[in-house]
């Protein structure tokens, strides 16, 4: 996704190359317990007392961030094997993610094997299926999307934010930086789509106050939780930058730019990769690369796309 972002801004076709590359090389190594495009972590996953999934093994989150990646690839170059992909990854998440009947919405799973609700996961679905849908002339995709963003609208608490988990009870987390981040990032293009007394548009209005009032600090340091500040995370760093340059209005863009600006002043090594926190007593200066490196990447590469659009 950096790297097409860069070709987007400069039209360096090695840019374009080095994403093809990525892309090739996701395409060959799908999770080999389906046979349609599904992605995992590389490593064995303990999501608290919830599940385990051992490694390789695909989830939603992984999955969809795989299939937006190709359809990017599609949307910028019109490449139809792209497209099959980010199909085909849709597909094993309507087939094989399971479901769980919430508040009277057919909402996913985190993965084909337990029944853990989480409002950003859905958030996250809905999102690639509704970019998706016009490419697939899908109805029911476009359906299926309209139904997981009522879900996520329904769930938003009068404050403004989302719970984790669905119900809250279940949930570890209130209201959380970076998975607030996803929610609105996911919402927003079907959101900006319907008129501003639709529910979708109001939820994310207020979504988006409830997120910049309530988990940054004023120099732009992303709070953990609205409730708690430390410790200031590089993924919700990285999110926020994306969430907040998504906007066209110029108080969003500051805001990014502000976050941007916190982010290189106190997560920045001087040797050019970013610490993964700071906490309240101790910085965690691991080079992780997903987690850490490639959302920066990503964020910083959105960020520039942005001004040089000169919105």
């Amino acid at each position: 996704m950096a790297y097409l972002n860069r070709y987007r801004e400069t039209g360096d076709a090695v840019e374009k190359e080095r994403a093809e590359s990525l892309l090739r090389w996701l395409n060959e190594n799908r999770s080999s317990e389906y046979d349609l495009a599904a992605w995992g972590y590389n490593f064995d996953w303990q999501n608290g007392r919830k599940f385990f999934l051992p490694e390789y093994h695909p989830s939603i989150v992984v999955t969809v961030f795989g299939g937006r990646a190709f359809l990017d690839y599609y949307e910028t170059t019109g490449e139809s094997w792209a497209l099959k992909t980010a199909q085909s990854a849709a597909s094993f998440i309507r087939e094989h993610i399971n479901r769980e009947r919430v508040d009277g919405f057919d909402v996913f799973t985190y993965t084909p094997h337990d029944s853990f609700v989480l409002i950003n996961t859905n958030a996250l679905a809905a999102g690639f299926f509704y970019r998706l849908a016009p490419h697939r002339d899908s109805g029911e995709l476009f359906e299926r999307a309209t139904e997981l963003f009522e879900f996520v609208v329904d769930a938003q608490a009068d404050s403004g934010g989302w719970y984790y988990a669905m119900p809250a009870t279940e949930s570890h987390l209130t209201h959380d930086n970076f998975h607030t981040g996803f929610v609105l990032e996911s919402l927003h293009d079907y959101a900006m789509d319907h008129p501003t007394d639709h529910p979708s548009r109001d939820a994310y209005e207020t979504g988006l106050r409830f997120y910049r009032d309530n988990l940054f600090d004023e120099n732009g340091a992303p709070r953990f939780e609205a409730d708690r500040r430390y410790p200031y995370d590089v993924h919700a760093a990285a999110q926020a930058i994306l969430t907040f340059a998504q906007r066209d209005l110029g108080r969003d863009r500051e805001m990014a730019r502000t976050v941007y600006e916190w982010t290189t002043a106190n997560l920045l090594d001087d040797d050019g990769y970013f610490h993964r926190r700071v906490g309240r007593v101790l910085t965690d200066r691991t080079p992780y690369m997903r987690w850490s490196q490639a959302w920066m990447c990503r964020a910083l590469s959105a960020l520039s796309l942005r001004e040089s659009e000169g919105a």
